[in-house]
Parts: structure tokens; sequence; C-alpha cells
């Protein structure tokens, strides 16, 4: 220790130099820490807003998608209710169901957005349920567009129709739970 006293008292330009220099790089050491960790906290944030924004997106897509297909069933329920009040005949319920399910299968094959399974990456939904009413209503929907309108097989599609009705009360209850988790969760992130 003596002897960088001693050096310090011979030569005390080069000790103020080797001073400043050393706090100076100590100063340096701390400042780039100091940045790098604003830079993590800087990047976990953007990556967390990135990730949210895509969570919504798929939350959006998915939404629109299931709510057109709820739309397209509950024509179906409004055109067997103007069957049951006898506003339209048993022939003309058929074609306009036949009409229907023609315009939605095109409408939802050309839906512009097909990621709507993407929310199954961020939410853990039951998918056995939803499966499992779709499969019924398709083959429901199967078995009305192969009745023939000609002929009286009025009471093969009230049971049909009346099928439709009880899964898409079903299928809309699902799909409301599903929202109502959703919502919630952007409320939590808010």
């Amino acid at each position: 220790m003596e002897k960088i006293t001693e050096f310090l008292a011979v030569y005390p330009k080069i000790g103020a130099t080797l001073i400043a220099t050393t706090f100076a790089s100590i100063g340096w050491v701390f400042r780039n820490l100091f940045e790098l960790f604003i830079e993590k906290r800087k990047y976990n944030r953007e990556l967390k807003t990135y990730f949210w924004k895509e969570k919504i997106d798929a939350s959006k897509k998915a939404s629109e998608f299931y709510f057109e297909y709820a739309n397209f069933l509950n024509l179906a329920r409004i055109q067997f209710e103007n069957y049951r009040l006898q506003k339209i005949e048993h022939g003309l319920l058929i074609k306009n169901f036949q009409k229907e399910v023609q315009f939605y299968a095109d409408k939802l094959k050309s839906f512009p957005h097909f990621e709507h399974h993407h929310i199954n990456i961020f939410y853990e939904f039951d998918e056995n349920k939803s499966l499992e009413i779709n499969n019924e209503i398709n083959s429901v929907n199967r078995e009305i567009l192969e009745l023939n309108p000609e002929e009286d097989n009025s009471e093969k599609a009230k049971y049909l129709f009346g099928k439709i009705e009880n899964n898409y009360e079903k299928l809309f209850n699902l799909q409301k739970g599903h929202t109502t988790k959703v919502r919630k969760d952007l409320k939590e992130f808010i």
C-alpha cells in the first residue's frame, strides 16, 4: 500500500488518470448492467403485449365464426317456428332449410379467418362437449336435407327440428360460457 501511495505522490497525473479510469470503468459496467435490466423488462413487457394481442385476435376470430354458426342454427329454429305457427307449409320449410344450409355452408367455408381454432392455444375449453353437439347437429342437418319436400314427413321433421332447437340451446350456452371466460380474462389483464 505504501508503494502505491509513493507512486501517486511522485506521479500525481498518472494517479489521477488511473483513479478516473477505474471509477469510469465501474460506472460504465453498472450503467450497462442497468440498461440490460431495463431492456429485459421492456422485452418481457413487449412480449406480454404481443401475446395478449394474439390472444384477443384469436378470441375475436373464434367468436365471429361460432356466432355465425349459431346464427345459422337460429335461422333454422325461426323457420321451424314459422312452420309451427302455420305461416309456411312443410314443403317450404324443407326447401328453405336446404337453401339456408347451402348458403351457410358456402359462407362458413369462405370465412375470412379460418384460424378460429387458435383460441384453443390460449384457453382450455371442453372441446368434447362442443364436438358432441356439433356432430349431432351435423347428423340432424343431413337427415333434414334428405327429407323430400314433396312427401308428408312432417312428424320426422318436427322431431329433427326439435333436436336442432335443443342442440342450439346447448351450443349457445356453451359458447356463452366460453365468451364469459375470455371476457373475465380480458378484464384481469386490464
